[in-house]
């Protein structure tokens, strides 16, 4: 139970560590937190829409009447975990197309969704399963992202769009009890600020030696990296899946109309440690990369006050890691699983 959660002592010392910048998301987004309990995102605005698995937002692919799938292809789903998510059950009798159609009609504000049922003792995503029918299906959401914990107004919100959509399936609904449900979600917020972890590098060049971006951009292709529509380089797994990000110190993006005459001064390169199956790993790989990119270009490799970053450090920091890592499996959310990324989004 999350009332028993257990915080390694030793993480809250990553904020103390020389040489890289270390802060939580969580810290950056408190300020937006009470508007979001109380004037919920619309999940049709193309804007504003977050990544989540299975959301509303991928109505426009739904049309007016949705096409059955195959339903020889069942996509397995993670069975309900109520430590970290809110479960509205739906029970009547209904076809995966019917959920897909009452959720474009009923126009849900609620984001982050997944609608799982059970098909043959497998859960399995009800959304993807076409005509395949179900006599129940779980709405779970997320108790707490980045955007903040749930709070019992949004609760009470969701409640109340489940009820409209059962209406249009005939259905009834069976919510969760809702104050375990916010007092979880206050306990994994305090937990998250604790693990939710940036770690950063940064690469300087002299004046008169920063490269343009071109040339920069040159070489990260060479190290396999690609450049986003977000203006950053990614370091990507095979799965698709970020290993870290590299992007202008400055916060600007790298945009292509000024590669060829724009300077460099400086980069960082970042490494979100939960979405990581192996943050220690990884991060040895970002400070090669840095280390490299110093040495072809000319920079030097530092922390945030302009020293020298070295390979001593740099163990601190992998052992700090690993007490992260250690953290977030004994809560049963291992680093870079499909529920951390879930979870951290």
């Amino acid at each position: 139970m999350m009332s028993e959660l257990r915080i390694v002592a030793g993480v809250s010392a990553l904020a103390l560590v020389v040489g890289v910048v270390l802060w939580g998301r969580w810290q950056e987004q408190r300020q937006q937190r009470l508007a979001r309990d109380l004037i919920p995102t619309s999940v049709h605005d193309p804007l504003l829409d977050g990544a989540s698995e299975v959301t509303v937002r991928e109505e426009p692919k739904l049309g007016g009447n949705p096409a059955s799938s195959d339903q020889g292809s069942v996509i397995p789903a993670q069975a309900p975990d109520l430590r970290f998510e809110y479960d509205v059950v739906l029970r009547g009798n209904f076809t995966g197309n019917d959920v897909r159609q009452a959720i474009h009609q009923s126009r849900l504000m609620t984001q982050g969704l997944r609608w799982i049922g059970q098909h043959q003792g497998q859960w399995v995503d009800v959304t993807t399963q076409g005509a395949m029918s179900f006599e129940q299906c779980h709405a779970l959401l997320p108790l707490v992202s980045r955007a903040g914990r749930i709070s019992e107004a949004r609760l009470t919100l969701f409640a109340d769009e489940m009820r409209a959509l059962a209406s249009h399936l005939g259905a009834t609904i069976e919510p969760g009890e809702m104050a375990q449900a916010v007092e979880r979600a206050q306990q994994l917020d305090r937990f998250c600020e604790q693990v939710d972890i940036i770690v950063g590098i940064n690469v300087h060049f002299s004046s008169i030696k920063s490269p343009l971006g071109s040339r920069l951009l040159k070489y990260l292709t060479q190290e396999g990296m690609i450049l986003g529509e977000d203006g950053g380089c990614h370091a990507r797994a095979a799965d698709g899946q970020d290993h870290f990000t590299l992007i202008r110190q400055d916060g600007a993006p790298f945009l292509p109309l000024n590669l060829d005459h724009e300077p460099i001064n400086a980069v960082t390169l970042l490494l979100e440690v939960v979405r990581v199956p192996d943050p220690v790993t990884v991060f040895r790989e970002m400070f090669a990369v840095a280390e490299r990119l110093a040495l072809v270009l000319e920079g030097d490799v530092v922390d945030d006050q302009g020293e020298r970053l070295g390979v001593r450090q740099c163990g601190t920091i992998e052992k700090q890691l690993a007490q992260v890592m250690g953290t977030l499996e004994v809560q049963g959310i291992p680093p870079g699983s499909a529920l951390a990324r879930r979870f951290f989004s």
